[in-house]
């Protein structure tokens, strides 16, 4: 009989602790996609800063442009003005280079010039020679003037032409650096925007991975809790055989103890909750579906680690696969399918055996 319970056991562990190392590599699978997760929205929060920090740079490069163009405009405009001004000088000029052509003209076929020799002549003296040849000669300078002055005019205005036409190129110049810069910011949003983009293509297949191993855990707690009701179902019903065919005296029996004292035991508060209530979620902090897999109790999980297999009095055996914020301790939470069973089970203090 000793043989026999030892055997059972010892197959029983066998069973349970066979599926640990799949679980300890899903759950290590779980956090790497979780924590790649974490990378690449890290990742996709400084794209989405830098692109911002450069569309700052576009709408500035658009303010200059529009500057410029305003800028280039008025120039033209200057340009034209002064071209205008150039024309009216040169008509000035020519005309009063006409005017110094007729002058010169009618002196040559009027009496003119043969009256200012009688006049120099009929001076009174040399001083009056002097004065009026003075006064001639003023009146040709005065006219000489006015041509020199009408000339500088209009030296003037060219050289300011040319100085706004080189201003006018350097804006033209000034533009185009601006256009290539924007270009250049555009293609750099574009790049950013489209790496923003597969950031958030592989976000969503690591989510979609992460749903998946999720639900591929629970489904191998499920297999595992039921595994291990099987194998208590079995090993009781063999100590229940072997206790009625022994031949050993009760009071031996009462010494050996059966399969299910197999483990340590500990004294806990149990409450009973279900999935039912309303703001419960139907999965658990380890993604087991509780629609699928009701024989679940959330533990803290430095006094029993997740994924143990419990022996609950009045409840069977059942997986500790979730957490709680007020379970602390050697407190538990056991669920149930309906609320009438968690309020029917309440709150009790009961000792419950660790298989596993």
């Amino acid at each position: 009989m000793k043989f026999s319970k030892l055997f059972i056991s010892s197959m029983m562990v066998f069973l349970l602790l066979g599926t640990v190392p799949n679980t300890v590599f899903a759950a290590t699978k779980l956090e790497k996609i979780e924590v790649q997760s974490l990378l690449e929205k890290e990742e996709m929060i400084k794209l989405d800063d830098e692109i911002s920090q450069t569309l700052v740079k576009v709408n500035e490069k658009n303010t200059e442009l529009e500057n410029l163009q305003v800028e280039i405009e008025t120039k033209k405009e200057t340009i034209g003005q002064t071209t205008a001004e150039i024309e009216k000088q040169k008509e000035v000029v020519a005309a009063r280079l006409e005017q110094a052509k007729n002058r010169l003209q009618a002196m040559q076929t009027s009496e003119m010039n043969q009256n200012v020799v009688v006049s120099l002549f009929e001076s009174e003296s040399v001083t009056d020679l002097f004065n009026r040849a003075y006064v001639l000669a003023t009146l040709q300078s005065a006219g000489n003037d006015q041509m020199d002055i009408a000339k500088e005019e209009q030296e003037k205005l060219v050289v300011l032409q040319e100085k706004l036409n080189t201003e006018a190129l350097v804006l033209e110049e000034q533009t185009e650096n601006s256009k290539k810069q924007k270009a250049a910011l555009d293609n750099q949003v574009a790049s950013l925007q489209q790496t923003m983009d597969a950031n958030q293509e592989s976000l969503n297949k690591l989510d979609a991975e992460k749903r998946a191993e999720k639900t591929r855990l629970a489904q191998e707690a499920l297999k595992k809790a039921e595994s291990s009701q099987l194998a208590v179902k079995v090993n009781v019903q063999k100590e229940s055989s072997a206790t009625v065919d022994t031949s050993t005296p009760k009071t031996e029996n009462k010494q050996e103890s059966p399969a299910t004292s197999s483990g340590r035991t500990m004294v806990v508060s149990a409450t009973g909750y279900s999935t039912a209530q309303p703001g419960l979620s139907t999965h658990t902090a380890t993604g087991i579906n509780l629609l699928q897999n009701p024989m679940v109790i959330a533990v803290d999980p430095r006094v029993i680690p997740l994924g143990t297999m419990l022996e609950i009095p009045g409840y069977g055996v059942a997986i500790a696969g979730d957490t709680g914020g007020a379970i602390k301790g050697n407190k538990i939470d056991i669920h149930f399918p309906t609320v009438g069973q968690a309020l029917s089970w309440g709150r009790r203090t009961i000792t419950i055996r660790i298989l596993n």
